[in-house]
């Protein structure tokens, strides 16, 4: 394939964005999707996000992932992943936090990802830690979890690696001790989630930097809180899609005009859009950030001397971020979008100080609230689907009548008396009705119905967490009201 001549736009030439542009632009620019979307033809980062439209991860599976097939044999690994651009960054982080000692025994307890390159990436950086370093790979729990300890033990590592800080919890309750009393040899905890999680274990915990599908987005941050990241803007294409702040605005307003990193306002939430060699056309990562800092451009967060031949890969300012959960999503029902905010917010204000305490709550759209003697235009009975007209934006939009009512799965702490159930899907009820005039006015026609609320087996939520911390993948904590 011959060059591809790529220039900064819009008057800003960063070097990094350049190369992992130019970069995409001969894994996927040959490709059935590439040739949709005239990569070849692009010149410009400007013009790659005015061709590409923003896509959700169901679009982009069936628009992008589903058509690519194979075919990356005639790039190398590091054009894939620039796996190596900011490693002496992430390195120079961990020294600062290592102090004058190195790990010689490093334990990485993580699941496998997905694609091999990612996951060589996480590898290939603790290797970098010293020539000698030993590493003890494992990759699930075992059937008995007290294996996984006496793996560790046998091992004997001074570093272990976890995919999230609540992995650390969870073995510290397997053994009913913090963790270094049954590993004397530990000396640093490294994870990538859940930083904030709490544990017995006294030793220093240190960020192990932000990896994803589609490469490396996340460099531990070097400055306080401990927990942030600096975007990898030199190994990912990134955007910064603005989200109104659900605490304000209960309501979500999104566009699809992104800004580029280095213009993020302080402070502002934003959800990272990521484009990659490795098949990720401006994908809406459903990851979101708030920018609370910014790292020089002449470091990038690495320390003296750790610069590529001498030099800054990138030319711009890298923000610096924190990771927030997602804003809860609506609800879609008949004739009426409910926002996420005030659902959450009415599940919770619907317990009294009298009624059990709430452990979690799952709510969506009640699946069974489906009125059966709907019009036949809103069952999607559509006369026109085999037409021209069937396979119109208008046409496609309708996929039958919508739910009629919400259903709110509880699981709660103590004894709740039969009409418990009742009594909170009233107050909910009264609730929405106060803070929406539209629902109030469809609950009055009895267009829609009143909630249904559904009590969980007294474990549910923890038996999910020990699912989630088993899978050694990605985070664990999850809100404790969420919209599903």
């Amino acid at each position: 394939m011959g060059a591809v001549a790529v220039s900064g736009g819009g008057g800003v030439r960063d070097r990094g964005r350049r190369r992992r542009l130019v970069a995409l632009f001969e894994a996927l620019g040959d490709t059935e999707v590439g040739r949709e979307f005239g990569l070849l033809r692009l010149v410009s980062f400007d013009d790659f996000r005015a061709s590409v439209p923003l896509m959700d991860p169901l679009s982009h599976v069936e628009r992008v992932t589903a058509r690519l097939g194979f075919g990356r044999e005639e790039l190398d690994d590091e054009q894939l992943t620039a796996a190596s651009v900011d490693r002496k960054a992430v390195r120079g982080v961990w020294r600062q936090r290592l102090g004058s000692a190195t790990p010689e025994r490093v334990a990485l307890v993580e699941a496998l990802a997905d694609d091999h390159l990612v996951d060589r990436v996480r590898m290939d950086d603790l290797r970098s830690l010293s020539p000698a370093v030993e590493l003890l790979r494992i990759d699930s729990v075992p059937r008995d979890p007290l294996q996984l300890i006496d793996d560790l033990r046998r091992f004997r590592p001074d570093a272990l690696v976890l995919p999230s800080l609540a992995t650390c919890g969870w073995l510290e309750q397997l053994i009913r001790a913090p963790l270094e009393r049954r590993l004397p040899q530990l000396r640093w905890l490294f994870a990538e989630h859940d930083l904030d999680e709490r544990v017995r274990s006294r030793l220093p915990v240190i960020n192990s930097g932000w990896l994803h599908a589609a490469g490396r987005i996340g460099l531990p941050a070097r400055r306080s809180p401990m927990d942030a990241f600096s975007l990898a803007t030199n190994s990912t294409l990134i955007e910064l899609l603005p989200h109104g702040d659900p605490e304000i605005d209960p309501r979500q307003h999104t566009t699809e005009r992104t800004v580029l990193p280095e213009v993020a306002i302080l402070g502002e939430r934003y959800e990272l859009v990521l484009s990659s060699p490795l098949g990720f056309l401006r994908l809406r990562s459903g990851l979101h950030v708030r920018v609370v800092g910014f790292a020089p451009p002449a470091s990038g967060g690495a320390l003296d001397g750790e610069l590529e031949s001498g030099r800054a890969v990138g030319t711009l300012p890298r923000p610096r971020v924190v990771r927030l959960p997602p804003p809860p999503r609506d609800a879609a029902l008949e004739g009426v979008t409910v926002p996420g905010a005030w659902l959450t917010a009415s599940v919770r204000q619907a317990f009294l100080p009298e009624d059990p305490a709430l452990v979690a709550a799952d709510i969506a759209a009640d699946p069974d609230a489906v009125q059966i003697s709907a019009r036949a235009s809103r069952t999607g009975l559509d006369p026109f689907a085999d037409t021209e007209l069937g396979a119109s934006r208008a046409g496609a939009r309708r996929k039958g009548p919508k739910p009629r009512s919400l259903v709110i799965r509880l699981e709660v702490q103590g004894q709740a008396g039969p009409s418990f159930s009742m009594r909170i899907a009233d107050r909910i009820d009264l609730d929405l009705r106060s803070r929406s005039a539209a629902y109030d006015w469809l609950r009055e026609r009895d267009e829609l119905w009143e909630p249904r609320v559904v009590i969980a087996r007294p474990g549910t939520a923890r038996s999910g967490r020990d699912r989630r911390i088993r899978a050694l993948s990605g985070p664990v904590a999850r809100p404790v009201v969420q919209m599903i």
